[in-house]
């Protein structure tokens, strides 16, 4: 069986992210992704896919991860569900790479 997905959007706010020790930190964000169609009313209707990305480089994360950065997500999907007066799914894709794809002359 094969769970790998592959996503190309733009940031929709800077990510968060939590540091446990020195050495374990979880990045989260939510990416804004394009379908491959118009609609009716002349727009491309859009998804918001949540990203959980564990480790990533201090430096990484303060350069690409701000609102409205365009990056390319590796991973694969798992959801999960709680219960709070009813049911809730949830479904993100845990990022094994994440790449910059807009870079800036020098860098």
């Amino acid at each position: 069986m094969l769970n790998k997905s592959i996503l190309m959007g733009r940031l929709t706010a800077d990510a968060e992210t939590k540091t446990f020790d020195e050495k374990k930190r979880v990045s989260n964000f939510t990416i804004a992704v394009d379908r491959d169609y118009v609609g009716s009313d002349n727009n491309r209707p859009t998804d918001f896919i949540q990203i959980v990305a564990w480790n990533l480089p201090e430096k990484f994360i303060s350069k690409y991860l701000k609102k409205g950065e365009l990056v390319s997500v590796e991973g694969r999907l798992q959801s999960r569900k709680y219960e709070k007066e009813e049911v809730h799914y949830i479904t993100e894709l845990y990022a094994d790479n994440v790449y910059p794809t807009s870079f800036k002359k020098g860098e």
